[in-house]
């Protein structure tokens, strides 16, 4: 299990036609046992591919997926924004609106864990002009988020007021 986990992590980057073979068998082999399958969401979400947020969309409605589940939401969700600078970052702005949509459904469902992940957008100062102004929009939107659990709100309000 272990080099067919060190495979993927270099298939996640390529472009081959084998690489979603790859990452189909593996699930199909490893998909009963929860911490390997929270490893095979982790390496597609940090890939640096240029559809590495298409593909975290996709699999954030993967039928192995649920918001309830707080390991796989770390797995997923918070590997894309906390560990995939490239493109989480990206300067469209995707990721940034990707996990607003997260932690506004799951807030409602697990607002500890909502609070943890918006907590990506803390250091949103420290970025160029273009990425603070997305950040910003989005934490905002957040905040104004009627029913806005305390967690969520002390966490955004505090990266708004820095």
């Amino acid at each position: 299990m272990t080099d067919a986990q060190a495979a993927l992590f270099v298939l996640a980057d390529l472009e081959d036609p084998r690489r979603d073979e790859a990452f189909a068998h593996f699930h199909a082999r490893f998909r009963s046992d929860p911490l390997v399958l929270d490893k095979w969401f982790t390496i597609q979400a940090t890939s640096s591919r240029p559809d590495a947020l298409d593909r975290v969309r996709e699999l954030a409605r993967h039928a192995d997926f649920q918001l309830t589940n707080p390991n796989r939401v770390r797995a997923l969700v918070g590997a894309f924004s906390s560990a995939n600078a490239a493109r989480f970052h990206d300067r469209a702005g995707g990721g940034y609106a990707f996990l607003a949509d997260v932690v506004l459904e799951l807030d409602g469902k697990n607002p500890q864990v909502a609070s943890r992940l918006v907590s990506a957008f803390n250091d949103w100062r420290r970025y160029d002009e273009a990425r603070q102004e997305r950040m910003q929009l989005v934490l905002q939107r957040i905040a104004g988020h009627k029913g806005l659990s305390k967690d969520v709100y002390e966490i955004v309000s505090r990266a708004l007021s820095r």
